[in-house]
């Protein structure tokens, strides 16, 4: 094994002992003679991960005490450059929130401002979320584009920029609630969309944004 693709596989371990919630923020990790042992690679290919890790903010070194992952405030999310693999329930929690705040007036601007074009994307968007209700990937993404061409056909170049910037996170969110909740609730929800945005109702429209994104945080608290 190369030297790179030694280097990826304890990356990918670490990712993965995060993601599994088997390493918290806070926790200290496998020292590097013992992750070299465990996965059959040099020193030199653990050190190579962890310091690029260290580089991205996902783990911190403690002089004299050993490597940690990292502790992150919500705000920390907007670093494009930063792994989405730290949100943690807190963040996901956070997040929903600042998307009812935001999303509201997103659809009811929307309604009263989109084109027939940016309708009809919407609709292509709502169909592939429909049609692949056994491929999360297929789903999460039809579902993060859903999103942002709302955000587009709102017509407010503020809000544009706001979800642009936050891509990589918004994109790990709608992939982390698909895990929790599957997609039954997501579909029902962006055909009432749909609906409203059709009928140009800004009102409605803002009025079940908000009511999807409160099932979603409500149903996330329930499974805490």
């Amino acid at each position: 094994m190369d030297s790179e693709n030694a280097s990826s596989k304890v990356y990918k371990m670490i990712e993965g002992k995060i993601l599994t919630r088997e390493w918290l923020p806070g926790t200290k990790i496998t020292s590097e003679n013992n992750m070299a042992t465990e996965l059959n690679v040099s020193r030199v290919s653990v050190r190579e991960a962890i310091e690029k890790l260290v580089g991205l903010g996902v783990l911190v070194k403690k002089r004299g005490e050993g490597t940690y992952i990292n502790e992150l405030a919500p705000s920390n999310y907007l670093n494009n450059l930063l792994p989405m693999i730290m949100l943690d329930t807190d963040g996901l929690i956070d997040i929903i929130e600042f998307r009812m705040m935001v999303e509201e007036g997103m659809a009811r601007q929307f309604a009263e401002k989109a084109t027939d074009e940016e309708l009809a994307v919407l609709k292509q968007c709502f169909h592939k979320m429909k049609d692949q209700p056994n491929n999360p990937k297929a789903f999460y993404e039809a579902d993060f584009e859903f999103h942002m061409t709302i955000a587009q056909g709102s017509k407010n170049p503020l809000i544009m920029k706001v979800m642009k910037l936050m891509t990589e996170l918004l994109i790990h969110h709608q992939k982390v609630v698909h895990d929790m909740l599957g997609p039954e609730g997501g579909v029902r929800d962006h055909q009432r969309l749909i609906e409203a945005f059709e009928e140009k109702d800004g009102d409605m429209a803002a009025l079940l944004m908000r009511k999807h994104l409160a099932r979603t945080l409500q149903e996330i608290r329930e499974k805490l």
